[in-house]
């Protein structure tokens, strides 16, 4: 056998471990959809659901939710860390997205696995169909990235979305505050009354606050239910409310002095953030003005004089 034909035979069974690696993946993957499939079906028409049905009439449909939920909890302690504090910044990222439910984190890294055999799915057939090309390399780690921390970052953007809605809640909600407690209404009252009237403009800001009313009338104490409050939502600028809450039930102090105290500093702080922001704008402008500003000029500027500086030269 000369070297031509054992270069073709050699071509030829690579060419077929990669077409059979590739039929694999495919037999795989179905298999697995098949029976997930077969997993969900089988929950949402069981025998015992039928007759629960057949006795009490229609069921609600959060049973069904709930089915796929236990579900993904089956298959979330395979990428469950060991270490607690990992799980216990992945819980609190949660809680301050808005998901307060006892099995988000199961549901979490359930989606996060999920992701990652899509990435490692990615991956494979990057490398079976792209032999040879130069960004192989490249698709294969950004699909195996994204896999493994694509979940972890859109978290984080939930999460700051989250405290940017609420931060933007705060001002208008401090002075109804302040305006409902100047007009007679006890503090739990007017929490109340607030949390109704930003509803529909605040929605995230006035769950919180029923929260809040909540915890304050099952017996917590004010300040420490505004303090869960912060822990919640990740918002630092509520900590001084939360201390001057405090002092003003500890000494009896007037709650509405307290909140209209606190609002012109707040205010104040706004206006320093926005004072702030706006001096460091010519910093941030110097570098595309240098980049990209300032080579145009010039040659606007010099480019005819050294054209005809350069004619005369000749």
């Amino acid at each position: 056998m000369n070297f031509n034909e054992m270069s073709l035979q050699f071509g030829v069974s690579q060419y077929l471990t990669r077409d059979n690696l590739f039929l694999a993946m495919v037999l795989v993957g179905t298999i697995l959809a098949v029976l997930a499939i077969g997993i969900i079906l089988l929950g949402f028409n069981s025998p015992l659901k039928r007759k629960l049905k057949s006795i009490g009439g229609n069921t609600d449909s959060s049973q069904s939710n709930g089915k796929i939920n236990n579900t993904l909890e089956n298959i979330a302690p395979i990428m469950v860390p060991n270490s607690k504090k990992e799980r216990d910044s992945i819980q609190k990222s949660l809680i301050q997205a808005g998901y307060n439910d006892a099995n988000a984190l199961s549901l979490f890294y359930a989606i996060k696995l999920i992701c990652a055999l899509i990435g490692l799915f990615l991956a494979v057939s990057f490398y079976v169909f792209m032999q040879g090309s130069n960004y192989m390399s490249l698709m294969i780690i950004a699909s195996l990235w994204i896999g493994l921390f694509g979940p972890n970052m859109f978290l984080a953007r939930l999460v700051k979305e989250r405290k940017e809605k609420i931060k933007a809640a705060v001002p208008d909600t401090l002075d109804l505050l302040v305006v409902c407690t100047e007009s007679g209404l006890g503090f739990n009252a007017a929490l109340k009354r607030v949390g109704d009237e930003v509803a529909i403009s605040h929605p995230e800001f006035s769950d919180e606050l029923e929260t809040v009313c909540a915890k304050i009338q099952a017996g917590v104490e004010m300040p420490v239910a505004f303090k869960e409050l912060v822990v919640r939502t990740g918002v630092e600028e509520l900590t001084g409310l939360v201390s001057m809450l405090s002092h003003a039930a500890k000494v009896g102090g007037s709650i509405a002095q307290t909140l209209r105290d606190y609002t012109e500093d707040y205010r104040d702080k706004r206006s320093q953030a926005a004072e702030e922001v706006a001096a460091k704008i010519p910093t941030k402008m110097l570098f595309p003005m240098v980049l990209f500003i300032w080579p145009c000029f010039f040659i606007v500027a010099l480019g005819p004089g050294l054209m005809t500086l350069f004619d005369a030269l000749k």
